[in-house]
């Protein structure tokens, strides 16, 4: 008696995560409108714009976007396909604020960090490599929850906000930007209610603070220096 394993799905392509990109954005525009304002969209875009030209050629054609939603959250899926909330974009003090965030979701995406969590779902699921491969707007729209509600391993956030601090410095912003914005967020916290949304898919920490200031002095990321 014998039996055959199926071979282990692959891990996502490039242009697989372009694709998926593309879908999930023609979800997002079914829940959420967007905001319209041609000056916000163009300031947003110019920061993001601003980060990718001082990191070079990019895997993905980043499109930057605003959501109109109270809520204090930002995300970026597969693709290059990056998600502010006006929420959050009313909350940052500064220009240097919103670039921490705008590049802390560019790293998300650079490092393929939902990619790889839905290649190791793929791997277990033939289901979700179905949905990934396939074009059922039933199973996409599936997915596209999964990915709203996406909690990265703390290795994960680490990692981009490494990449955020460099990614700032050499686009000419303050990286101190995006620890300024974390306390912000931890002092909402503190005041109850659950804390911002922000909050619950990429969870601030102590540690993970300290590790940034920690970064900053280590690479000598002096703002204008």
């Amino acid at each position: 008696f014998s039996f055959s394993v199926p071979p282990p799905v692959s891990a996502m392509t490039i242009q697989e995560e372009r694709e998926l990109g593309e879908k999930f954005l023609q979800e997002v525009k079914k829940r959420w409108p967007f905001i319209q304002e041609v000056s916000i969209n163009a300031y947003v875009n110019n920061v993001g714009r601003r980060i990718l030209q001082a990191l070079g050629p990019q895997p993905f054609d980043y499109q930057f976007f605003v959501l109109n939603s109270p809520e204090i959250n930002a995300f970026a899926v597969p693709g290059g396909k990056v998600f502010l909330n006006s929420g959050l974009i009313l909350l940052v003090d500064s220009e240097d604020e919103l670039a921490g965030v705008i590049a802390h979701e560019i790293g998300h995406v650079n490092g393929r960090h939902a990619a790889k969590q839905i290649s190791q779902q793929m791997a277990a699921n033939i289901g979700i490599a179905l949905v990934v491969r396939g074009n059922t707007a039933q199973n996409i729209a599936a997915l596209a929850s999964d990915l709203l509600s996406l909690s990265y391993s703390r290795d994960d956030e680490y990692d981009s906000d490494r990449r955020a601090l460099s990614y700032t410095f050499k686009a000419g912003y303050d990286p101190r930007g995006i620890i300024r914005f974390f306390k912000v967020l931890e002092t909402l916290e503190k005041k109850g209610g659950g804390g911002p949304e922000f909050l619950r898919t990429h969870p601030v920490t102590k540690a993970r603070v300290e590790r940034a200031e920690k970064i900053i002095e280590q690479q000598d990321y002096r703002y204008g220096k």
